[in-house]
């Protein structure tokens, strides 16, 4: 209780909670745990005496976090997870004193909450995007019961973090939060991406038997990413350009690994699988590919989006959702219908050495706006404010 005392009596120390559940979950691989990992680890780069307490499961490792002191919250092995997160989380909170709390992987899955309704302290929550309102698919996860605890507990959060300005005004929509309430900090992509040199790069990728050129896509098969626009238009390009597709393939529906066979091209195409984002691998490919494709119906953010371009590779984007926000003239933008628009821009990025060196120009100045560290510093001020101490 003393520890609690000195810091509010001080006012510029904070004992701060950070949620890692999204490291091991399946959110690792995705956007949240992307975002919880460089968050973390720049948020201990930062100059200040304040003191830590990471949550995490109880019997799950964290990937990249082992030595950390972590408090280990209960998960009972019931179908009912939602509501035990409801009681033990907030008991877990109060238990550690805590000024403040950061729930990093809010409005996940119904039954994976990141935000607890009870809240004991004051709560600072990152939204990446409201998907289950927006993808028809995904609409039963809003219809849910535990969903609607997520907002409710959104609504009452002392510090609310959009990863983008369309997610922000998701949230003022369809969470009916005041937009003034929410900061916006972009995400960015990690310092590992960079330009490497050709060589190493061909060396990194010899095992995957890849030839040049090729079409590059990073991320797992969903039904809002679009990936059957990118299938159809790559197929109409000549047979001497490859496809590359990165995540894992057992999330590829039969239908569309049929249509990729019935092209005749299956010996042009290659699934990888098993890369995670700090994968040397994945930088390699962000390199060696002639142009990277992400024609997404909807996302909060856009990662792979940037580490392209961090990487010198030229991005085309879908038109959609935080897309055109995070790419602006950066890259090229088309409709995620148009599948002759993506065919030629596509064609044009293959065929035209000048447009593309500006489009790898381009990128690369514009990556420079995207910083985990600024990211770090500006998540900091929101615990500051949110704890009553900025």
């Amino acid at each position: 209780m003393e520890a609690l005392c000195i810091t509010s009596f001080f006012g510029f120390l904070m004992r701060i909670g950070v949620d890692l559940r999204p490291l091991q979950t399946a959110h690792r691989g995705a956007g949240i745990g992307t975002y919880t990992y460089h968050l973390v680890r720049h948020l201990m780069q930062l100059e200040n005496t304040d003191e830590w307490r990471y949550f995490a499961l109880d019997g799950v490792p964290v990937p990249g976090f082992e030595i950390f002191d972590t408090v280990r919250i209960r998960r009972p092995p019931s179908s009912h997870i939602a509501f035990w997160e409801q009681t033990l989380l907030p008991i877990d909170m109060w238990r550690s004193r805590l000024d403040v709390f950061h729930a990093t992987g809010a409005l996940t899955q119904v039954w994976e909450l990141g935000v607890p309704l009870v809240q004991p302290c004051p709560v600072v929550v990152t939204v990446q995007d409201l998907h289950p309102f927006i993808i028809p698919h995904f609409r039963f996860i809003a219809d849910a019961r535990a969903f609607g605890w997520q907002i409710k507990a959104l609504r009452k959060a002392a510090g609310l973090i959009a990863v983008s300005n369309n997610t922000r005004q998701d949230m003022a929509r369809y969470a009916d939060i005041p937009p003034e309430r929410i900061d916006v900090i972009p995400m960015a992509p990690g310092e590992h991406f960079h330009i490497m040199e050709p060589s190493v790069a061909e060396n990194l990728l010899r095992p995957y038997n890849l030839l040049d050129p090729f079409v590059l896509y990073v991320g797992n098969y969903n039904v809002h990413k679009n990936i059957e626009l990118l299938v159809e238009a790559w197929n109409r390009l000549p047979r001497s350009v490859h496809l590359a597709l990165v995540g894992r393939r057992e999330t590829y529906p039969a239908s569309l690994t049929d249509r990729l066979s019935g092209a005749g091209k299956e010996d042009r195409v290659r699934f990888i699988s098993g890369l995670q984002n700090e994968s040397p691998e994945l930088v390699a490919l962000y390199n060696r590919a002639a142009l990277f494709v992400f024609p997404s119906l909807y996302e909060g953010f856009g990662l792979p989006v940037v580490e392209a371009m961090r990487c010198g590779c030229p991005v085309i984007a879908s038109r959609r959702g935080s897309l055109p926000e995070v790419v602006q003239d950066a890259g090229v933008l088309i409709e995620p219908e148009d599948v002759e628009g993506l065919t030629e821009a596509m064609q044009r990025i293959l065929d035209d050495g000048g447009w593309r060196n500006t489009l790898i120009r381009q990128g690369l100045e514009h990556v420079k706006k995207f910083s985990w560290p600024n990211t770090a510093e500006r998540t900091m001020e929101i615990y500051r404010k949110a704890a009553g101490k900025g």
